[in-house]
């Protein structure tokens, strides 16, 4: 959900968030562009978001969910720009339940913070964000069409990896850089035309474009970017940009029109590949690999 620059991560390797079934699926809601994936905690049911920008495992909502502040952790924000303080309970979670599949007991030292506004804009019933901590043990695929997200344990023989990707519906294998916190941000340089922009990818980023004064310049002048300025933004009343991208390719394979780029002025030229970007394939992510992979649907 976060933007977190271009800090290096370490090299890979699969932590404890492990479950035993070594391939599963889990169905999952799509609300403004966000995923959303029906749990529980402690027995209490409600809804997680699959937000691959999230570093951690469990970041649970203390809003909706009684956990104790033992230890105040740090303080961030949200990419919608509110300020997360985020503690740590120290007594284990008895249960923390992912679909109809997935169930971990005894969770230690879960971290929480107040995703209270998010509750206005999904479910009152907000269980909080599962994060890279925990998708990074696998090969998952992402199917918006189909509305489901196929995890591959990384424990397997490679053989079997392998023909997750049928070869004939590959458009496209993007060898990324793994940066922010433990590498949760894949990250690679795109061409627009003659200029180079970085992308990130995150699906708890809807789609967002940063640009300098120079770069939004230029981009316009050659017809690559068309900036809307709207009074509204994902159904409320916030006056937002939203920025339109022509011509972007990655390794000369072109692709495509990007629209509805939530548009910001800066000191980087970098654009957040969410929602609207991956709806338009099936995408494979890879962290031991460092790929992701871009199929026709």
């Amino acid at each position: 959900m976060t933007d977190p620059g271009s800090a290096q991560s370490p090299t890979f390797t699969p932590n404890g968030h492990r479950v035993g079934l070594l391939d599963f699926t889990l169905p999952f809601y799509l609300f403004n562009g966000h995923i959303l994936i029906d749990g529980a905690v402690n027995g209490r049911p409600g809804k997680f978001m699959f937000d691959t920008g999230t570093e951690f495992p469990f970041l649970l909502n203390n809003h909706f969910l009684p956990l104790s502040k033992d230890q105040l952790v740090g303080q961030g924000h949200a990419a919608s720009g509110q300020d997360i303080v985020i503690y740590r309970q120290k007594e284990p979670v008895a249960s923390i339940e992912i679909g109809a599949q997935i169930r971990f007991e005894n969770v230690p030292a879960l971290l929480h913070a107040d995703w209270g506004f998010l509750e206005q804009a999904y479910t009152s019933h907000f269980l909080g964000s599962i994060g890279h901590g925990f998708n990074r043990n696998y090969l998952f695929v992402v199917d918006y069409d189909a509305q489901t997200i196929t995890f591959h344990a990384l424990n397997q023989e490679e053989s079997v990896l392998a023909r997750v990707i049928d070869p004939a519906r590959v458009l496209a294998t993007l060898h990324f850089t793994p940066t922010g916190v433990d590498g949760k941000m894949p990250e690679v340089d795109m061409q627009i035309g003659d200029e180079t922009l970085t992308a990130f990818f995150d699906t708890g980023n809807s789609g967002t474009l940063e640009l300098t004064e120079h770069m939004k310049n230029t981009l316009e002048r050659k017809g690559k970017l068309t900036l809307t300025a709207s009074d509204h933004t994902y159904g409320s009343y916030e006056a937002s940009v939203r920025g339109t991208l022509q011509g972007l390719s990655y390794s000369a394979q072109p692709l495509g029109e990007i629209r509805n780029l939530l548009f910001t002025s800066g000191t980087r030229d970098r654009v957040g590949l969410g929602y609207h970007f991956l709806k338009n394939y099936i995408t494979v992510w890879d962290y031991s690999r460092r790929t992701l992979t871009l199929l026709k649907p």
